[in-house]
């Protein structure tokens, strides 16, 4: 892969954003194999491998997503608002897509009464998703707008003290098992109990998009040492290792915080702005496959579920993630076909739900 300067000709920038494309695709099809029911029969391995390395996934998204929503802003001051506007949309759309799916869910892992539906239909749409992969979306807009207001009231190191201190927090769902203060653990447990996780805007999402509004503010200062960005990947990246063998040894009650993520997403997003793509590969075309695989992929879940209850040799763990990955490859290429050559008669249709193609929020246009 050959290094190219950052920010200097729109060619080149190119050049930047399919490498970050490259990557997001492939963080896409991690975000369904750790979704996806144990991929090795190895504990040890399977943890590594969905624990550890799937986890960079979402903030991989999140510090993309913000690097270039600090892009927008600084080229139109409307630009935040008009952004979000979009994302609503989409977001509205997709959850109510999910919407009988995860009152399902709801009724197969809570015991609600019908009167309380409501509350978990606004806190599923406010905070957790109608479905649990969701969840991002609100978690993303939370963070951008909040990290928008913090850069203008009180600048980078305070916000990163925030930001940090916010993620410390959260992080105590990993090493729950590692609390010994009983007034620390006993005040976590009464928020768990009514927030359920840590994982959201303010304790997760909050860190991430201040390193993408960063980067994008400090690019050229980050492109004066991009020679190094390679090396501090695996370091950063032996790091979270450590860290995630640590975790393995006395899991807590979830694993989505681990403090290495911080470093090797930076350094990754970093090291991807170097990445130039051959050009026979259509990053286009990855990146819209990356939207729609990361909205579709639960439906394909349930769907591959179901055809494995009915035929018991399709119950091996592999063969299971292979039917859910072309599932959700073919329906996703279906959906874009559709979108860019609708089926005569139906053009207005189409044009009126084509904000569906802008629906995951890493765009980097």
């Amino acid at each position: 892969m050959e290094v190219c300067p950052i920010e200097q000709r729109s060619n080149k920038q190119a050049n930047a954003n399919s490498g970050i494309d490259l990557i997001k695709y492939i963080a896409a099809i991690l975000v369904i194999c750790f979704h996806c029911e144990r991929v090795f029969q190895e504990p040890e391995l399977n943890f590594i491998f969905k624990n550890v390395l799937c986890r960079i996934a979402v903030p991989y998204f999140l510090i993309s997503t913000s690097y270039f929503v600090r892009r927008g802003q600084q080229k139109s001051s409307g630009y935040t608002q008009r952004y979000v506007k979009s994302l609503l949309k989409s977001y509205l759309f997709w959850s109510l897509i999910y919407l009988p799916v995860g009152f399902l869910w709801i009724q197969q892992n809570y015991s609600l009464t019908p009167i309380t539906y409501p509350v978990a239909l606004f806190a599923g749409f406010f905070y957790t998703g109608t479905y649990y992969h969701l969840w991002y979306i609100p978690a993303a807009i939370f963070a951008i707008i909040v990290v928008q207001w913090l850069i203008k009231k009180v600048g980078y190191p305070i916000l990163f003290g925030i930001a940090g201190l916010m993620y410390s927090f959260g992080s105590l769902e990993t090493y729950y098992a590692y609390i010994k203060n009983e007034q620390v653990k006993h005040f976590f447990d009464q928020y768990i109990r009514i927030f359920i996780t840590t994982r959201n805007g303010l304790f997760f999402a909050l860190i991430f998009v201040a390193m993408g509004f960063f980067i994008w503010d400090y690019r050229e200062k980050f492109a004066s040492y991009q020679k190094y960005s390679g090396k501090l990947v695996v370091l950063a990246a032996l790091l979270l290792l450590g860290e995630g063998l640590v975790v393995y040894k006395n899991s807590g009650i979830d694993k989505n915080f681990m403090f290495s993520l911080i470093p090797l997403v930076l350094v990754l997003f970093w090291w991807s702005l170097t990445i130039a793509v051959n050009k026979a590969v259509d990053v286009r075309r990855l990146r819209e496959l990356g939207k729609y695989y990361f909205f579709l992929h639960p439906l394909c879940i349930v769907w591959a579920k179901s055809l494995i209850k009915s035929y018991d040799f399709l119950s091996h763990s592999w063969v299971q993630l292979a039917i859910v990955l072309v599932m959700t490859h073919i329906l996703s290429s279906l959906i874009i076909s559709l979108i860019e050559y609708p089926p005569t008669g139906y053009v207005d249709v189409w044009q009126r739900i084509k904000f569906t193609r802008f629906s995951l929020p890493v765009l980097n246009e």
